[in-house]
């Protein structure tokens, strides 16, 4: 590797306006080291490197004129030599002097988080570490690795300020929580967290994932409101003869479930299934009329060994310029969870009385089952 260093010293000086003398003075050296230094005569000893690209305000391998082709070489020989150690407090120091030498590296930084993650070690340094590597990184697969690193070691006050800042997403969150708890040995936390979880992605496949495929075709429509109601009942624990209602009473899913019914119904009497139509529309309803008389402080359950943390509290049943709500609080056994849902069940009448958007019911929206079906959920909600 060819150095620079005395071509790159006599140009520093000479741009900051120093002699030769007083440069000699502030090094704390003599004015004919400085001469052969920059004389290329010799070099200065390793220690004196730091101190001499300290004062430059620039890297060691700047002030050697390093070219990017000896650096690149430089990096690779580091990581061979780091692969070869084996105690995990060598590998951290050696990526530590690594890190001065290469401060746009991000891998160096991460693997430093990775030793912390893995042998808990080194750990004070965990914020030091990740603010480095994340002002460097923006490859996505190891910003998510990282994060997952870090939110597993924080501490919970710093943990709370780092997601509020973050610009995470809610489910994003959930996700990384799932990990610290299990990473932390947290059981009874990580189980709880992962139900909600398990929760929320059950709802992303039955209202996002299985409707993507060419979700203006009614066939497939009525395809997928089928699936996501099977997915609901078999983690329910039914038997599937009322696929709407599912078979042991109310659940947690009801929302989910009226919603799905009333796009079924409507998919399936477009496509002249009349009779199935009706089934689902009237186990739609059904649930509604059931959901409106529930008293405050009704308690509804998923049913599920799976999701048996989980339970949902009516905290709150009013009306609203003659519409309906009702809101339930999410409990693990007797303790509140900082979570909840509504049900606006009023609004949901545009299911049933709104052409725009619902042409799907134009087939049977002149018969009288459908209009006593329509009067029904009106009773019940307004």
């Amino acid at each position: 590797m060819k150095l620079n260093f005395a071509e790159n010293l006599r140009k520093l000086r000479r741009e900051r306006g120093f002699t030769q003398e007083v440069l000699s003075e502030k090094l704390g050296v003599s004015f004919q080291t400085v001469s052969r230094w920059e004389n290329g005569v010799v070099y200065p000893d390793i220690e004196l490197l730091p101190v001499i690209a300290d004062f430059f305000e620039i890297r060691v391998d700047e002030l050697l004129g390093c070219t990017k082709e000896d650096k690149e070489k430089n990096l690779q020989k580091r990581w061979e030599e780091y692969e070869k150690l084996c105690e995990p407090e060598e590998q951290y120091a050696f990526l530590k002097a690594m890190k001065r030498d290469f401060p746009k590296v991000y891998l160096i930084p991460y693997y430093m988080l990775r030793i912390m993650y893995i042998d808990h070690i080194h750990t004070d340094e965990l914020c030091a570490v990740f603010e480095d590597f994340s002002a460097l990184c923006t490859d996505k697969m190891y910003i998510d690795w990282a994060q997952e690193m870090y939110i597993g070691m924080e501490e919970e006050h710093a943990l709370k300020v780092y997601t509020e800042k973050s610009g995470l997403s809610d489910s994003d969150i959930e996700k990384y929580l799932e990990k610290r708890y299990f990473y932390r040995k947290e059981w009874k936390k990580y189980d709880l967290q992962r139900q909600l979880n398990l929760c929320h992605r059950i709802q992303e496949i039955c209202f996002e994932e299985l409707r993507k495929r060419d979700p203006l075709s009614a066939e497939n429509s009525a395809w997928a409101m089928k699936k996501a109601l099977e997915m609901l009942n078999l983690f329910s624990d039914t038997d599937g003869e009322n696929s709407v209602m599912g078979g042991k009473g109310l659940d947690l899913w009801f929302a989910d479930r009226y919603m799905l019914g009333f796009r079924l119904a409507a998919a399936l009497a477009v496509t002249g299934r009349k009779e199935e139509a009706y089934k689902a529309l009237e186990e739609s309803v059904e649930i509604i009329e059931q959901i409106s008389v529930l008293p405050e402080g009704a308690i509804l359950r998923y049913h599920s060994p799976t999701l048996d943390r989980i339970t949902g509290r009516l905290t709150t049943g009013y009306r609203s310029n003659g519409e309906m709500y009702k809101h339930f609080s999410l409990y693990d056994g007797e303790e509140a969870l900082d979570r909840g849902f509504t049900a606006f069940l009023a609004n949901d009448l545009n299911f049933l009385e709104e052409r725009k958007g619902w042409e799907w019911f134009d087939s049977i929206r002149g018969e009288e089952r459908y209009r006593a079906l329509t009067e029904r959920f009106k009773k019940a909600v307004i």
